[in-house]
């Protein structure tokens, strides 16, 4: 090779070396900082692209998670409702089979009566959650229970429940003690009891469906929470195969850049003192 103190050829490889190193090392120190080897869409378009996709759908699924957990809690009181008028219809129902005997003080069955029918109010008026009563609401309510992505298009996968009016229990308990207190006699009364106690399995029943229907739709919402939970995981998983850094071998790859780096700075400093050998050949 000719020598020349205008272009110095190995002065320039060596720069150009060098100058990759250091870029190179740029990259590994911004990987280390940073914890990721994608973070913009200049590292990696088809890695950022689809994991930008993916931190969407995480994020949709998060914020369902918690329109789930609303959905549950509102269910939830409501079967707590429901299982307690039950109950409270249970007492209605020994009443009632108490009155059926006429030798019974009627007046005094009546008062006991007209108490559990405002317990059971009082409890209709409870079993509120976020301003949504579903004892009180006959309305069939649509709760958004996941996401599906087709492509671009996301859809919802939706649930119903029906809001169960209980009103209408809580006025025919209401009526009862008028109802068993109304005969001339106790006969007539202890009749009017009979009657009224067939009348009453109707109810029951209805608020027994009620209370197992928020069970089931209930328990629903608890596996689908879950479910939408370690989805969340998977997907996040997923996004760290695609974007995170693997910070062992980035570490393993900065102390090899450093020391090619400081070769290379050796490397241009011995190219830089070729022109001045060739001031020996003048002497």
């Amino acid at each position: 090779m000719a020598s020349s103190i205008l272009t110095n050829v190995g002065a320039m490889v060596a720069l150009q070396t060098l100058n990759k190193t250091s870029k190179d090392l740029q990259t590994v120190q911004d990987r280390i900082s940073t914890g990721m080897k994608v973070a913009t869409a200049k590292d990696n378009s088809s890695y950022w692209s689809i994991s930008t996709v993916m931190k969407s759908d995480v994020s949709a699924l998060k914020a369902l998670n918690e329109n789930i957990a609303i959905n549950a809690a509102t269910v939830q009181t409501a079967r707590v409702g429901a299982e307690n008028i039950q109950k409270l219809l249970s007492e209605v129902k020994n009443q009632l089979s108490l009155a059926t005997s006429a030798s019974v003080d009627h007046a005094k069955v009546g008062d006991e009566l007209n108490s559990l029918a405002d317990n059971i109010q009082n409890t209709i008026s409870s079993a509120s959650y976020n301003g949504e009563n579903l004892l009180d609401n006959g309305d069939t309510r649509t709760l958004t229970v996941s996401i599906n992505r087709s492509g671009a298009a996301i859809t919802a996968v939706t649930d119903t429940i029906d809001g169960q009016n209980m009103t209408a229990v809580q006025t025919f308990v209401a009526g009862l003690a008028a109802a068993i207190t109304g005969g001339a006699d106790g006969s007539a009364n202890a009749a009017a009891a009979q009657t009224q106690l067939l009348a009453l399995e109707a109810h029951m029943d209805t608020v027994i469906s009620a209370a197992a229907e928020f069970g089931n739709v209930g328990k629903r919402l608890d596996l689908q929470a879950d479910f939408t939970s370690k989805l969340v995981d998977s997907l996040n998983e997923g996004i760290g195969t695609l974007v995170d850094a693997n910070l062992n071998e980035e570490s393993a790859r900065l102390q090899a850049l450093q020391v090619q780096q400081q070769l290379g700075i050796q490397a241009l400093s011995i190219a830089n003192q070729s022109p001045q050998n060739i001031l020996s050949l003048f002497r």
